[in-house]
C-alpha cells in the first residue's frame, strides 16, 4: 500500500505542474505579428489596439485626398484602399506602431499595447506616397494569437490564429 505522505505529494507535484504547463500553453500575452512584402515597394504598416469592434470604426484619421487635400475621415472610411495617401491617427489616446517593411523583407514583431479583450487594427500603406493599401480588423479577445500578413502590389492577403484556452489538451 501506498503511503499516503507519497500520495499527498506526488498529487501536490501534479498540480503544481499542470498550473506552470497551463501558464505556458495559453500563449504570448500579445499578439504576434509578420509582415512578408511581396512587393518592390516599401509598405508602412501602422498597428493600434482598441476595446470593441464598434469602437474601431469610430477612430478618426487625418487623410491626404487625391486632390491634395487633407481632411478627417473615420476608419469605417477605410475600408477600402486607393482613395487616400498618408493616412495619420489623430486620437491622442490611442498608442499605435509602426512597422515598416522593405521590398522583400519580412518582418516579426509583438502588438505591444494589447490587452485581453482587445481588437487589433491594421492599416497598411505602399510605396513613398504612402497609398491607403489595405485596413484590416482582427477581433481575436485571447492570448496566444498569430497574424501574417502578405503585402502586395494589389492588396495582399492575410491569417490570423486566436490562441489561448486549453483547446489543445482535447484534440
Amino acid at each position: 500500500m501506498v503511503p499516503r505522505r507519497s500520495l499527498l505529494i506526488g498529487g501536490l507535484l501534479l498540480v503544481g505542474l499542470l498550473l506552470v504547463g497551463s501558464a505556458f500553453a495559453v500563449g504570448t500575452p500579445e499578439p504576434t505579428v509578420t509582415l512578408e512584402n511581396q512587393d518592390n515597394e516599401t509598405h508602412y504598416v501602422t498597428v493600434y489596439t482598441v476595446s470593441d469592434e464598434d469602437l474601431a470604426g469610430y477612430v478618426n484619421f487625418e487623410v491626404t485626398t487625391d486632390d491634395g487635400d487633407r481632411k478627417h475621415v473615420t476608419y469605417s472610411d477605410l475600408v477600402w484602399p486607393g482613395d487616400y495617401e498618408n493616412v495619420t491617427l489623430v486620437d491622442d489616446e490611442i498608442e499605435t506602431m509602426t512597422f515598416v517593411v522593405e521590398p522583400g523583407e519580412t518582418v516579426d514583431g509583438t502588438v505591444t499595447s494589447w490587452s485581453k479583450g482587445d481588437v487589433t487594427v491594421y492599416i497598411a500603406e505602399r510605396g513613398p506616397n504612402r497609398e491607403h493599401a489595405s485596413s484590416q480588423i482582427v477581433t481575436c479577445g485571447t492570448r496566444g494569437q498569430t497574424h501574417s500578413f502578405t503585402l502586395q502590389e494589389l492588396g495582399g492577403g492575410g491569417t490570423t490564429t486566436c490562441g489561448g484556452g486549453y483547446s489543445w489538451i482535447f484534440r
